[in-house]
């Protein structure tokens, strides 16, 4: 018989290998087994319809001699009632597995998930777990979630329709899918054969797009007045100005690192990989723009991102923006992507070279030697129209009317004329040099190009 002391003692023998560890027998066919590794594992030996089967019971020590014995004992009544223990034993985790709770298996599949998305993706799924999901399957078993438990949860989201009685679609069918991967985790575990969810989806398709909307040009000399005048967060005022100025995408904004920003040469390097088309780009920076930054960097000059939320650790939401445009009175009228329409609608409208703009909207996705040759070839032009449409949004909101357009070009160009940029002289070629190796373009393809031309 074995004992806790003797236990304790045993180390694998020289005859101990990975196929045949070290055998030692306690009583009525309780068996520990020492492996090449030190590992120590009770196994209960028994015979059931004429064949020798084999039980393992667990580890020692998380499982004591004396645990092992009762064990060991358990399973002797069970073949003395005509029952294999691993019969038995299979139908308890079957039990198990049917009164298993939705949240349960939910919460644990969040769990797993942490471990393998980005922190931000994580935080998004908790939050719709907790805010939607969880509150709704309360009490109900994973085997029994239905099509049409899944079907209220989405109505009652729906139900937080806003200001314009519009309900909240993307968040709706966002939510739909975490809980269709939670299920599909459980039918690939042969936990569920169906997953109830399937095509819940197609009962709310995508709204239509809405992120354009924008003020007339009329409107736009009392939107940057409010703007200016915002009280919340000075990152928030600054992240509507900054947005203002460069009509870049919002997500450019919220995802803008200070090692994408190139203060000597006053240029903004895009750089967003977590889009499903990844847009690298240039942004020069305008005058305007550079004292926004240097605004920001006495707010959040310590961490990665520029628009950072220092409460929550982490850049900003998506509709930072959009949220303090609606507190401004412009809710249906005004979002942050609409300053890219207005910025598009009205530079052609001043008379700037239209290819110039259509770069500066970085609408060209292509990575072609030639988009690249393209993309720096007008970046002198493109410092232009940047600093005049700046001047032109501020010489909007300081008159607090619209200027005819052609002749607040002509007293803008003026001005600069006047003004002595602090700019590297004559940089064509080098920026377009750099532009190109910073596109992973080699010396023998640009000559090639050179060459054709």
């Amino acid at each position: 018989m074995l004992s806790d002391a003797k236990i304790r003692k045993l180390k694998p023998t020289d005859n101990c290998t990975p196929a045949r560890p070290d055998k030692y027998s306690d009583q009525q066919g309780l068996q520990l087994l020492v492996r090449s590794s030190g590992t120590k594992t009770w196994i209960s030996a028994y015979r059931f319809n004429g064949q020798q089967k084999n039980m393992t019971l667990g580890t020692y020590p998380l499982i004591s001699l004396s645990e092992a014995r009762q064990a060991n004992i358990d399973i002797k009544v069970l073949l003395a009632k005509g029952t294999d223990p691993k019969d038995k034993k299979r139908q308890d985790k079957l039990a198990n597995i049917h009164s298993q709770k939705f949240n349960d298996y939910a919460l644990d599949w969040l769990a797993e998930r942490k471990r393998n998305v980005k922190s931000r993706t994580y935080q998004q799924d908790y939050n719709r777990m907790h805010k939607d999901v969880l509150s709704h399957f309360e009490g109900i078993a994973l085997k029994d979630v239905s099509f049409e438990d899944c079907r209220l949860m989405a109505d009652e989201i729906e139900k937080r329709v806003n200001k314009n009685g519009e309900p909240p679609r993307e968040v709706t069918r966002r939510t739909i899918d975490l809980v269709a991967n939670i299920l599909k985790r459980a039918k690939r575990e042969r936990i569920i054969e169906q997953n109830p969810i399937d095509d819940l989806k197609e009962l709310y398709p995508k709204a239509k797009s809405q992120h354009m909307k924008h003020v007339d040009i009329s409107e736009l000399p009392t939107l940057l007045q409010a703007i200016e005048g915002y009280h919340g967060h000075d990152q928030t005022r600054l992240g509507m100005k900054f947005l203002a100025y460069s009509f870049c995408r919002t997500i450019e904004l919220r995802m803008m690192k200070w090692s994408h920003i190139d203060f000597a040469n006053r240029l903004w390097r895009v750089d967003i990989d977590n889009l499903k088309i990844a847009r690298k780009h240039v942004v020069p920076l305008s005058d305007q723009m550079l004292a926004v930054l240097e605004e920001m960097k006495a707010i959040t000059g310590q961490y990665e991102y520029v628009f950072y939320h220092t409460g929550m650790h982490q850049p900003y939401s998506e509709e930072f923006i959009n949220n303090a445009l609606d507190i401004l009175g412009y809710a249906g009228k005004q979002t942050g992507h609409g300053f890219r329409h207005i910025a598009s609608t009205n530079l052609n409208e001043l008379g700037y070279m239209g290819d110039a703009i259509e770069k500066q909207m970085a609408h060209d996705k292509k990575s072609s030697i030639r988009a690249v040759y393209n993309h720096a070839q007008h970046l002198e032009e493109r410092r232009k129209i940047m600093q005049v449409w700046a001047d032109f949004l501020d010489l909007l909101r300081d008159t607090g009317e619209v200027v005819d357009f052609q002749t607040a070009r002509l007293q803008i160009e003026q001005s600069l004329k006047s003004k002595q940029p602090n700019l590297l002289q004559n940089a064509d070629k080098q920026d377009l040099i750099k532009a190109l190796l910073d596109q992973g373009i080699t010396a023998d393809e640009l000559q090639g190009y050179i060459n054709k031309r």
